[in-house]
């Protein structure tokens, strides 16, 4: 039978010689990044992925950009590095997905977010209150789109805060719920070997899944950015 309450144990990170492992997830995804930077003028095969990756994701969050972007591109794209790393640290067993919670997912958006429009605020006052009412908008109707476009604009954190973890949360419990069925199964070899091959399709699926939301938060925050110019 299986113990439901057990569910939710991912919001309770295991430790490891007294040590939480977020903790140690977290110093192992910094710590990887001191590999990567060499005084040598030849590059070796993690430096050679590592510049190849860089220039591709680079290339994939700015493909529609301008100049006014361009300083915020060492930010956005260590915080895509960050989120990716992460997600995918947070898959290995034994581990804690540190994105999973909204403490950390709000962390990370709301001060990009602020820093975004106060940038957009403080470059083109003018321009950016004229976004809270559409062109073309009844002088009836105007002091409702005002409202309505303001709360749409506070609403772009709670977006990239809840998406993250949410998304996060679901394919970890579904990853949970699959794990202890096929564990359920064990002696059963005809129902074991279909529900072990669902799982790593799942599995396979759930690292897309990790490596599509680091994406989708970077270029949201491009995306705000953009509106902001």
């Amino acid at each position: 039978m299986v113990n439901f309450y057990s569910i939710f144990d991912q919001f309770y990170p295991d430790t490891f010689l007294f040590i939480p492992l977020s903790v140690l997830c977290f110093f192992l995804n910094v710590f990887w990044f001191f590999f990567m930077v060499s005084n040598s003028w030849l590059r070796n095969r993690c430096q050679v992925f590592w510049f190849n990756f860089l220039s591709s994701s680079v290339i994939l969050i700015f493909q529609t950009t301008s100049r006014g972007s361009a300083s915020w591109g060492g930010i956005l794209i260590t915080v895509f590095i960050f989120i990716l790393s992460v997600n995918l640290l947070g898959l290995f067993p034994y581990n804690f997905t540190n994105t999973s919670h909204v403490s950390v997912t709000f962390s990370l958006g709301f001060p990009l977010w602020l820093s975004v429009n106060i940038y957009g605020f403080y470059s083109s006052f003018n321009s950016r209150l004229s976004h809270l009412v559409p062109q073309g908008t009844p002088v009836v109707l105007i002091p409702l789109m005002v409202w309505i476009e303001t709360l749409s604009l506070f609403a772009q954190p709670l977006a990239l805060g809840l998406r993250l973890a949410a998304n996060l949360t679901a394919g970890h419990l579904l990853i949970f719920l699959l794990a202890t069925t096929v564990w359920t199964f064990v002696g059963v070899y005809y129902v074991f070997f279909p529900l072990l091959f669902v799982f790593f399709l799942l599995f396979i699926l759930e690292i897309a899944v990790a490596c599509i939301q680091a994406y989708v938060f970077t270029a949201l925050i491009h995306f705000y950015l953009q509106e902001n110019l």
